[in-house]
């Protein structure tokens, strides 16, 4: 099975759905609304929530396939129940049709952002179940060694993704920013 990952280009998931491939379709939503969303992922000014959602449930529509909503947890910034409760009124009409995974974030030096404790991640999944969403934890390998998803891309490769003077994307190890 192949699953494609987007961070939700409208108008381009509508256009993967009529190829009417046998994938799975991976969205990272990350938050439960536009304005959180924006904070955390860079392209979410470019494209609206409603939109992605809209697309997605045409998506799904089209090919029958259910979609899955990637959701990294950051301590402090998208892991409280309220933003649980909020993400499962998101997603209240879509019946069974979608999968949740709750990625825990994986500390990278350098990063503002910090990995939630276990405890937040439980009450964050228990409050989805309770508004009966169906959600994963997913397990994170490689922790301890720093080679977790997104932390090998930070060893490896310290220049960023997106060249600052010229606009030309860098061309990044494969193996480092794959998980």
């Amino acid at each position: 099975m192949i699953t494609i990952s987007t961070v939700g280009v409208p108008n381009t998931i509508k256009k993967l759905a009529s190829h009417k491939l046998q994938s799975t379709l991976a969205v990272s939503l990350h938050a439960p609304n536009q304005s959180l969303r924006e904070k955390i992922v860079p392209s979410a000014k470019a494209y609206p929530l409603e939109a992605i959602m809209s697309d997605c449930r045409d998506y799904f529509q089209e090919t029958n396939r259910r979609v899955s909503f990637e959701y990294a947890l950051l301590a402090g910034v998208n892991d409280s129940v309220e933003n649980a409760l909020e993400l499962a009124e998101l997603l209240r009409e879509w019946g069974k049709t979608y999968h949740v995974n709750l990625i825990p974030y994986n500390p990278i030096e350098g990063s503002e952002y910090k990995r939630p404790y276990k405890k937040a991640v439980l009450a964050f999944a228990a409050a989805l179940e309770s508004r009966k969403i169906t959600a994963s934890v997913r397990q994170t390998r490689g922790l301890e060694a720093n080679a977790a998803c997104g932390q090998l891309r930070n060893k490896f490769q310290k220049s960023p993704l997106l060249a600052e003077t010229d606009g030309q994307e860098s061309k990044p190890d494969a193996e480092a920013v794959s998980c």
